[in-house]
């Protein structure tokens, strides 16, 4: 559920921070404006440009003692996301994620931030930061190596940046060195874009694939899409209200429609149900689902299922998976359906095509995979013919040629 928005500031309260503030500092003007945060406070001080020589003290982490340390261990052994821990100690995600990388900056050996007695960063430390944001490095693994929190990286970022430009200087490369992740910005028109793609019925892998968005971003988008569906009565394609796939529409792993028609005219024929499978290149669960399916729209029209046809000898299993192949593993069997699509559903060609791929991604002769690959189709290996030079005495002329002599 999302925050309500703070109201607008009143005149009033902006009289009390410009009295207060300089004289008080921030905790004599969260005194005198109770409904107001620190940090609102502070942000509207700076805006203002109202300044006090009362230097307060850095704000701490909201979760402490036995809660962080519970924290770190969902994290670091469990594996939970920041955004789960949150919701887990009543806490909004950022702050479960400032007080866990805090905490974590010197467990995982780096040296925090210097701070002076009121928990500012120094000269030293600001100039630290500095020297991260010039290499590129992301706002989360500064965290973990300075120990400061996510608003704090992000402020000095924007600070240092202008500083940058008003002096003529270059700029600070672009966050992570350019590459694409979960905490990078996207524009309006990306964000649209997988939305579009999300509405077709693509996963978020593809989808992150295709236009080079993190796949968490892309879950980010989807999970906000549902529920604004979810709101008109409407849902994605393939899927329920609350976002779960309840039907595949497109994947690569998906067996082509081509290889089911072979599966149905197979088992019409009276072709048993897991020869048919091999004979059409699928898999046996998946041929019996089409069996069931394929018997239920019979019965709808008053039909029955053909009878099985006892297979002939020399057609047994050990005969077809010679002459019918898939490859092990998923990885391979989806290289495998992606060419056998490409082939428009010519299996030996597209055997033929994923042998060498698979020769060639694990770095073994191609050529040599094929050959192998045909000997277990049942070619024939032949001694190779050698080829001898002509013995004059042995041809026709040098025969005729003896005679005469």
């Amino acid at each position: 559920m999302s925050r309500a928005k703070a109201p607008a500031w009143t005149q009033p309260e902006v009289d009390i921070l410009q009295d207060v503030y300089p004289r008080a500092g921030l905790a004599g003007v969260c005194q005198a404006l109770p409904g107001r945060s620190w940090a609102a406070i502070e942000q509207k001080a700076h805006k203002l440009k109202v300044r006090s020589p009362i230097v307060g003290d850095a704000p701490k982490p909201k979760l402490q003692g036995e809660n962080l340390e519970e924290a770190i261990r969902l994290r670091e052994v469990e594996g939970w996301s920041f955004a789960r821990i949150g919701a887990t100690f009543d806490v909004c995600e950022s702050s479960a994620s400032n007080a866990v990388l805090i905490a974590l900056c010197p467990r995982k050996g780096f040296t925090p931030a210097q701070r002076d007695a009121h928990g500012r960063m120094t000269s030293e430390g600001h100039e630290r930061l500095h020297l991260m944001l010039r290499k590129g490095l992301k706002a989360v693994d500064i965290q973990l190596r300075l120990g400061l929190s996510a608003s704090t990286i992000a402020e000095q970022r924007r600070r240092y940046a202008a500083n940058l430009k008003a002096r003529g200087k270059a700029p600070l490369p672009p966050v992570g060195g350019g590459e694409r992740y979960s905490g990078a910005k996207y524009t309006r028109e990306q964000l649209r874009e997988v939305e579009r793609m999300l509405m077709t019925g693509l996963g978020g892998p593809k989808i992150a694939d295709q236009l080079g968005v993190s796949k968490t971003h892309v879950q980010r988008v989807r999970a906000k899409l549902v529920k604004r569906l979810r709101r008109k009565g409407e849902c994605l394609p393939g899927c329920d209200t609350i976002g779960r796939r309840i039907r595949i529409i497109d994947t690569v792993a998906a067996v082509p429609d081509a290889a089911i028609e072979k599966v149905k005219a197979f088992i019409l024929d009276g072709v048993p149900v897991r020869r048919a499978a091999l004979l059409a290149n699928i898999g046996s669960c998946r041929a019996y689902r089409v069996r069931n399916e394929l018997r239920a729209e019979l019965e709808a029209r008053g039909e029955a299922m053909p009878k099985v046809r006892p297979v002939k000898r020399g057609q047994g299993r050990a005969a077809d998976e010679r002459a019918t192949w898939l490859p092990k593993g998923r990885i391979n069997l989806i290289l495998f359906r992606s060419i056998l699509r490409d082939c428009n559903g010519d299996d030996g060609e597209a055997r033929r095509l994923t042998v060498r791929a698979i020769a060639e991604r694990d770095g073994q002769d191609a050529s040599l995979a094929e050959q192998l690959d045909r000997i277990k189709l049942g070619a024939a290996v032949v001694p190779r013919f050698e080829y001898r030079r002509a013995d004059s005495t042995m041809t026709l002329g040098g025969v005729a040629t003896g005679t005469l002599s």
